[in-house]
């Protein structure tokens, strides 16, 4: 009950932001549509829609959205998983680099990128640059011996565990449903079964960034 109980009360801050649209969700939370009567709604509509699209210029313009709409939503889906898939492997890298210093003329470098522009990179050791600094380097000046090992290990801990409270206070405020793979409630909702709110921009939004920061701790 508790438990239950705390996840309510840390979702209600965006239940307005997900309720549903009226006249659109016709099923409530937890149940299963029911698909023979949905197909006939949806094969009303449609003769609805063709019967009207000779009357104006509006209505055939209304039919050929609702006929292209399909591939619309997909084309769209694909370039914008293709976009986040990016932004997350980008920032990962990023991250996973922070751990182990920074880039001192461009912070947003990662290791490998704040060596490519410098002229005393080698290929022998492409990974060593001016550029690059470690936590030992920035904090106690020295960039080997027992001390520089020592401050890299605990920055590198500091980072890693700092990323993982991080991604969890996400979830646990903004968006529970973000948790685990989401692989088995996906598969779930596809065979008709509603959750709201596991589709939602609050759930891609926190799974996105937590998913950095889970990949980023590692």
């Amino acid at each position: 009950m508790t438990n239950g109980g705390s996840i309510n009360s840390s979702t209600h801050l965006l239940d307005l932001l997900d309720e549903p649209i009226p006249g659109v969700g016709t099923y409530d939370d937890f149940h299963t549509i029911d698909w023979v009567q949905e197909k006939c709604k949806d094969r009303e509509r449609h003769r609805r829609i063709n019967s009207k699209k000779k009357e104006s210029a509006w209505e055939m313009t209304k039919s050929l959205y609702d006929a292209w709409s399909g591939w619309l939503v997909v084309t769209l889906t694909g370039l914008a998983s293709g976009a986040l898939a990016g932004l997350i492997d980008i920032a990962a890298d990023w991250m996973t680099d922070l751990k182990e210093g920074i880039c001192f003329n461009a912070l947003w470098y990662n290791h490998e990128q704040c060596c490519w522009g410098s002229i005393e990179t080698t290929f022998e050791e492409r990974d060593k640059c001016p550029q690059w600094k470690t936590w030992a380097e920035l904090i106690i000046g020295q960039a080997e011996g027992p001390g520089s090992y020592i401050m890299n290990y605990i920055m590198y801990i500091f980072w890693a565990l700092s990323f993982a409270f991080l991604a969890v206070s996400l979830i646990k405020v903004f968006a529970p449903y973000a948790c685990g793979s989401g692989i088995p409630e996906i598969k779930t909702i596809l065979s008709g079964f509603i959750i709201r709110g596991y589709l939602g921009k609050w759930t891609l939004m926190i799974k996105t960034i937590t998913l950095v920061l889970a990949v980023a701790q590692d």
